[in-house]
């Protein structure tokens, strides 16, 4: 299966990486986090609430948790899941938390930290709106300041199909989306 993002630790040899369990009609417990502590081994981490195998985006954060997304995926009749969003997990507690807005459910892609936030609280995710039904109207630029407890999309309806946020090196108050 696919790996799809790899990402370090920034205080830890560990490395994680986003393996897409990808085909219909099966399991998707091939698909997930997997994380490598630079050996010979990679351990699978438990699967989050509500995801089907499709992890996209990884960002370690400087105290150790780790922030993902899961992106869409669509049953065996090509409509969507609600198995995607923003994850959170903990380390120490080998524990996931769901920390995606409603409108998060069927179609995340990337994640982005703020690089003006020390703390590492402020987050943007891009999503995409679906089609045929649930996911539809809700893709946009999204925001958290809270480590994805509360969300504001930003967009509004004048994008539907948001995938990613850079900010400007030089004006960290200037960002490009696409």
């Amino acid at each position: 299966h696919p790996v799809f993002w790899l990402a370090k630790d920034p205080g830890k040899p560990l490395l994680y990486a986003s393996v897409i369990h990808y085909g219909g009609g099966g399991s998707s417990a091939k698909g997930g986090i997997w994380k490598n502590d630079f050996g010979p081994t990679w351990t699978q981490l438990p699967a989050p609430p509500r995801t089907e195998g499709h992890p996209a985006c990884i960002v370690v954060l400087n105290d150790g948790k780790v922030a993902c997304t899961y992106s869409g995926r669509r049953n065996g009749s090509g409509q969507f899941t609600a198995s995607s969003g923003v994850f959170l997990f903990d380390p120490a507690t080998n524990q996931w938390s769901d920390r995606s807005d409603p409108g998060m459910y069927y179609w995340t892609k990337d994640l982005v930290l703020d690089p003006s936030d020390a703390a590492q609280n402020t987050w943007y995710a891009g999503v995409f709106s679906g089609w045929g039904g649930a996911p539809n109207g809700k893709g946009g630029l999204y925001r958290t300041k809270d480590r994805g407890l509360h969300w504001t999309k930003l967009t509004g309806s004048q994008f539907d199909r948001v995938t990613s946020l850079t900010f400007n090196p030089l004006n960290l108050k200037q960002a490009f989306l696409t």
